[in-house]
Protein backbone atom coordinates (compact mmCIF):
# COMPACT_ATOMS: atom_id res chain seq x y z
CA UNK A 1 0.00 0.00 0.00
CA UNK A 2 1.55 3.21 -1.14
CA UNK A 3 0.59 6.44 -2.76
CA UNK A 4 0.00 6.64 -6.45
CA UNK A 5 1.72 9.35 -8.49
CA UNK A 6 -1.56 11.21 -8.96
CA UNK A 7 -2.31 11.26 -5.22
CA UNK A 8 1.19 12.56 -4.55
CA UNK A 9 0.81 15.30 -7.19
CA UNK A 10 -2.53 16.39 -5.67
CA UNK A 11 -0.93 16.72 -2.22
CA UNK A 12 2.04 18.67 -3.62
CA UNK A 13 -0.35 20.97 -5.56
CA UNK A 14 -2.38 21.71 -2.44
CA UNK A 15 0.78 22.54 -0.48
CA UNK A 16 1.98 24.83 -3.32
CA UNK A 17 -1.35 26.72 -3.39
CA UNK A 18 -1.27 27.19 0.39
CA UNK A 19 2.30 28.46 0.17
CA UNK A 20 1.35 30.96 -2.56
CA UNK A 21 -1.47 32.27 -0.40
CA UNK A 22 0.74 32.59 2.70
CA UNK A 23 3.68 34.47 1.09
CA UNK A 24 2.04 37.94 0.87
CA UNK A 25 0.92 37.73 4.50
CA UNK A 26 4.39 36.71 5.59
CA UNK A 27 5.96 39.58 3.64
CA UNK A 28 3.59 42.13 5.20
CA UNK A 29 4.44 40.73 8.64
CA UNK A 30 8.18 41.04 7.95
CA UNK A 31 7.75 44.65 6.74
CA UNK A 32 5.71 45.56 9.83
CA UNK A 33 8.39 44.06 12.05
CA UNK A 34 11.11 46.04 10.26
CA UNK A 35 9.10 49.27 10.61
CA UNK A 36 8.64 48.65 14.35
CA UNK A 37 12.35 47.89 14.71
CA UNK A 38 13.25 51.12 12.88
CA UNK A 39 10.88 53.14 15.10
CA UNK A 40 12.47 51.69 18.23
CA UNK A 41 15.99 52.42 16.93
CA UNK A 42 15.05 55.98 15.97
CA UNK A 43 13.63 56.62 19.45
CA UNK A 44 16.78 55.20 21.08
CA UNK A 45 19.04 57.31 18.85
CA UNK A 46 16.97 60.43 19.52
CA UNK A 47 17.16 59.83 23.29
CA UNK A 48 20.95 59.40 23.11
CA UNK A 49 21.25 62.53 20.96
CA UNK A 50 19.14 64.65 23.28
CA UNK A 51 21.14 63.47 26.30
CA UNK A 52 24.39 64.27 24.49
CA UNK A 53 23.11 67.71 23.49
CA UNK A 54 22.07 68.53 27.05
CA UNK A 55 25.48 67.42 28.41
CA UNK A 56 26.98 69.65 25.69
CA UNK A 57 30.53 68.20 25.68
CA UNK A 58 31.66 70.49 22.83
CA UNK A 59 30.49 73.61 24.73
CA UNK A 60 28.06 74.77 22.06
CA UNK A 61 26.53 78.17 22.74
CA UNK A 62 23.39 79.79 21.40
CA UNK A 63 20.01 78.37 20.38
CA UNK A 64 20.85 78.10 16.68
CA UNK A 65 23.98 75.93 17.03
CA UNK A 66 23.87 72.15 17.08
CA UNK A 67 25.20 70.34 20.15
CA UNK A 68 24.45 66.82 18.85
CA UNK A 69 22.97 65.14 15.80
CA UNK A 70 21.53 61.89 14.46
CA UNK A 71 22.74 60.73 11.05
CA UNK A 72 21.18 58.05 8.84
CA UNK A 73 23.50 56.95 6.04
CA UNK A 74 24.26 53.61 4.40
CA UNK A 75 21.74 51.75 6.59
CA UNK A 76 23.53 52.95 9.73
CA UNK A 77 21.92 55.16 12.36
CA UNK A 78 24.55 57.17 14.25
CA UNK A 79 24.57 59.68 17.10
CA UNK A 80 27.38 62.15 16.49
CA UNK A 81 28.93 65.28 17.82
CA UNK A 82 28.42 67.89 15.10
CA UNK A 83 31.27 69.23 13.02
CA UNK A 84 30.18 72.78 12.21
CA UNK A 85 26.90 72.61 10.31
CA UNK A 86 27.51 68.99 9.23
CA UNK A 87 26.65 65.86 11.14
CA UNK A 88 30.11 64.36 10.65
CA UNK A 89 31.87 64.54 14.02
CA UNK A 90 32.81 61.76 16.41
CA UNK A 91 30.40 58.80 16.55
CA UNK A 92 28.98 58.37 20.06
CA UNK A 93 26.47 55.57 19.37
CA UNK A 94 25.41 53.57 16.31
CA UNK A 95 23.07 50.80 15.23
CA UNK A 96 22.17 49.19 11.93
CA UNK A 97 19.03 50.48 10.21
CA UNK A 98 16.61 47.92 8.71
CA UNK A 99 17.30 47.67 4.99
CA UNK A 100 14.77 49.35 2.75
CA UNK A 101 12.94 51.28 5.50
CA UNK A 102 12.48 54.92 4.46
CA UNK A 103 12.48 57.76 7.01
CA UNK A 104 10.75 60.97 5.92
CA UNK A 105 9.54 64.23 7.41
CA UNK A 106 7.25 66.59 5.48
CA UNK A 107 7.48 64.24 2.46
CA UNK A 108 11.28 64.63 2.24
CA UNK A 109 13.96 62.12 3.17
CA UNK A 110 15.25 62.70 6.69
CA UNK A 111 18.97 61.91 6.90
CA UNK A 112 20.03 64.10 9.85
CA UNK A 113 18.42 65.58 12.95
CA UNK A 114 20.23 68.39 14.80
CA UNK A 115 19.57 69.28 18.44
CA UNK A 116 20.79 72.38 20.30
CA UNK A 117 22.14 72.51 23.86
CA UNK A 118 18.62 73.08 25.22
CA UNK A 119 17.32 69.84 23.69
CA UNK A 120 15.37 71.54 20.90
CA UNK A 121 15.32 70.18 17.36
CA UNK A 122 16.86 72.57 14.83
CA UNK A 123 15.58 73.06 11.30
CA UNK A 124 17.82 75.29 9.18
CA UNK A 125 19.58 76.44 12.38
CA UNK A 126 16.25 77.54 13.88
CA UNK A 127 14.82 75.79 16.96
CA UNK A 128 11.33 74.44 16.47
CA UNK A 129 9.02 74.60 19.44
CA UNK A 130 6.86 71.70 18.32
CA UNK A 131 7.41 67.98 17.96
CA UNK A 132 9.22 66.62 14.90
CA UNK A 133 6.75 64.53 12.89
CA UNK A 134 8.18 61.65 10.88
CA UNK A 135 6.99 58.73 8.76
CA UNK A 136 8.49 55.29 8.24
CA UNK A 137 7.63 53.15 5.23
CA UNK A 138 8.59 49.96 3.47
CA UNK A 139 6.44 48.34 0.83
CA UNK A 140 2.83 48.53 1.99
CA UNK A 141 3.77 48.99 5.66
CA UNK A 142 3.70 52.54 7.07
CA UNK A 143 3.92 54.15 10.49
CA UNK A 144 4.16 57.71 11.78
CA UNK A 145 5.51 59.17 14.98
CA UNK A 146 6.78 62.25 16.76
CA UNK A 147 10.06 63.06 18.40
CA UNK A 148 9.73 65.41 21.37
Amino acid sequence: MGLSLIELMVVVSIIAVLALIAVPFTQAWVYDTQINDAKSQLNRAYTHTKALALRNPVDTRGDSNSAACVSLTNNTLEVRQPNGSACSGAVIWQDSWPEGVQLTSNNAALTAIFINNRGQVLINSTPINTNLDYALSKGSANDTGQLY
